[in-house]
Order: structure tokens, then sequence, then C-alpha cells
């Protein structure tokens, strides 16, 4: 059994290295092997890694995982976690099922390219046994990297992904615990989880809205997701290539009169957007647009990226999603206020 004090990631991957009872593999795509690395350079390597693999290069990954997703992306996810598992009992249950707990960890990421211009998230998930031969239990998680490099983006991944198969074999007694034991070390100021999907029996009587409201309370996430109808999913999944308007209000009442006032308020807020000159989006998000021609729909923008370097053209909806644009000072200094504890009265969204 491991020690109930706090340890360090280099022990905690020695420790499951120790313990002759797990045996796994490791896929990871956009971020190195740095995962498995701790694995590989705590010693015992032999005791844990069944097999470490990076399918970097797009059709060597399609021909394993299949092809039609993004890449980036929980369909992709979901396609390494069910082709390594399977492959894993294939070749494994035979001759250690009895006496072990099989698991598969797997990520995609999108780590800081060389240029800057892309935005560094990804998804990881594990599949695990807590018992040999027990039935399977899936983790899985959308994250968004905050470290300014890809080197430090890339030592983050590695930390979380060894919490993570150390906390799943080792700390799941409550969602308390799991999220802890998650985040130490790393979460906060290096990755921002602002997703979470468990299944399987150990799991059957966790709560996952109130797991994923956690999230925020915790400090692990700016923001969750809550639709309407359907499963839920990261707020950049729900956002993608998506025009937004947001309302700041209270959403307790349910009567028609104050139904009516954010109706109102929302489609105020499209027909300014629509009649600007000067465009303000959240987080300091900055836009010069104005009509290109008198009987033109659209606007043109020019506008400077400063991660990108570079400035252009260009003619677009005036409700299309704006890029971050911070080559002017905002006029509006409250447009920061959309960003987890930046309001003056220290509310959130």
């Amino acid at each position: 059994m491991p020690s109930t004090e706090k340890l360090d990631t280099h022990h905690k991957a020695l420790t499951l290295n120790l313990d002759t009872s797990t045996f796994g593999s490791f896929a990871e795509i956009g971020a190195g092997q740095e995962v498995a690395r701790w694995f590989l350079v705590v010693g015992g390597a032999s005791g844990t890694v069944a097999k470490t693999i990076s399918a970097y290069d797009k059709e060597v990954s399609d021909d394993l995982y299949g092809s039609g997703s993004r890449y980036v992306s929980r369909e992709r996810l979901e396609a390494m976690l069910d082709h390594e598992w399977t492959e894993l009992l294939s070749q494994l249950a035979e001759t250690r099922g009895p006496q072990t707990r099989f698991f598969s960890f797997v990520d995609t990421v999108s780590a800081r390219n060389f240029a800057g211009t892309n935005d560094p998230h990804g998804w990881i998930g594990l599949r695990f046994q807590l018992q040999p031969g027990g039935p399977p239990h899936d983790v899985l998680l959308h994250i968004n990297m905050l470290d300014p490099s890809n080197v430090l983006q890339q030592e983050a991944i590695g930390i979380l992904g060894v919490n993570l198969i150390y906390t799943a074999f080792y700390a799941l007694q409550t969602k308390e615990s799991f999220l802890e034991g998650l985040a130490q070390d790393v979460v906060e100021e290096r990755i921002e989880i602002d997703y979470v999907d468990l299944r399987g029996p150990a799991f059957e009587r966790w709560d996952r809205r109130t797991l994923l409201a956690h999230l925020v309370s915790a400090g692990l996430s700016d923001a969750v997701f809550f639709p309407s109808k359907g499963p839920t999913v990261p707020p950049t999944e729900a956002l993608y290539k998506k025009a937004v308007v947001l309302a700041p209000g209270y959403f307790g009442h349910v009567d028609p009169d104050h139904t009516q006032v954010h109706t109102r308020l929302l489609a105020s807020a499209i027909q300014e957007l629509r009649n600007a000159r000067w465009l303000f989006l959240p987080d300091s998000c900055f836009v010069h647009a104005e009509r290109t021609g008198s009987g033109d729909p659209r606007l043109a923008s020019s506008h400077r990226c400063p991660s990108r370097l570079w400035r252009r053209r260009a003619a677009f909806s005036p409700t299309r999603a704006l890029p971050y644009d911070g080559s002017r000072e905002s006029l509006h200094k409250s447009t920061s206020a959309f960003r987890r504890r930046s309001f003056p009265d220290h509310s959130s969204v």
C-alpha cells in the first residue's frame, strides 16, 4: 500500500512502478511523452510499463485510431482509449490478467506551437481496473494549458498524468480526494481543468454536475458549461466557431417578465454589435471595424494579434466570433470582467 503522506511526482511514479499489481500502456500525442517518461526515469519501469507510443504523424495516427475526427477532440481520445485498451488485454490478459490491474493512459494535446499562434489545450483519458479482472473505469479530462512555453506545458502534462494514474488507483474515496490528488503541484497556475467525465461502477454514486461545479469552486477552472439539453461538454467545445453575447444576471427566476427582459437585452446587444464602429469583446478583445459600403452587410477590420505578430485586413459577419487583439488599449475597462474572480464585487461566471 502507498504512503498516506503527500508524495511528489517522482515518488508517485515510483510507488506505481513498485506496485506489482498495476501494469499498463501509454499513448501520447502532441506534448512529448512526458507521462511515460516519469515512469521510465524513476526506476522499476518494467513493473508498470507494457508499452509507450506516440503517433505524431497524421497518417500513422489515422491508421491506428481511424480518421474523420479532429485530432485534438474527445472523439479522437476515445478512439485511442478503445484501441490501446483492446490491444493491451488481447496481448496480456491471459498471462497477467488474474493478478494484474490493467490501465491505459492516453492523451491528445495541442501544446504551444513554434509561432505561438494556437490555443494550447488537450484531452486526457485513463481506463483502469480497480481489481484484477474487474470492470473498466474511465476518466476523461479536458484541459487548457497556461504556461508560456512548449517545454513548460510538456512538463505540466507529465505531472498531471502521473497524478491522474496515482489518484485513480489510490485516492478514489471521494470526489474531493480525487480532485485534490489530480490537481497537486500543477493545477490553477499551470493547467485549467474545465471538464471531467467519469464512467464505471466506482463512480455511480458521484454526481457529475456537482463534480463540474466543484472544479470552479476549488479553483481548478475559470468556468464550466451546463447545457439545457444533452450531455455536458467543455466550454471551448460548446463555443467552438460560435459568436457569443454574454448577459450577466441572476437566472434563478422563472417568471415571464424577467424572461422578456433578458430576451430584449440580448436582442439589443446584438443590434448594437451590428451598428457599432467599435466592437468590444470580453477579456480585452478589441477590434476596429467599419462598414465596407452602404449596401454591404459585412464589416472590414484591421487588427494586430501580438501572438502572431502580423496584421491583416478581413471581411467578416458582425455576429461572428472575433479573434483576440491586444494592439490597442481597450477603452472599455470592464471588458476583462468576464474571467473568474475579476469582477469588482468578486463574483464570477
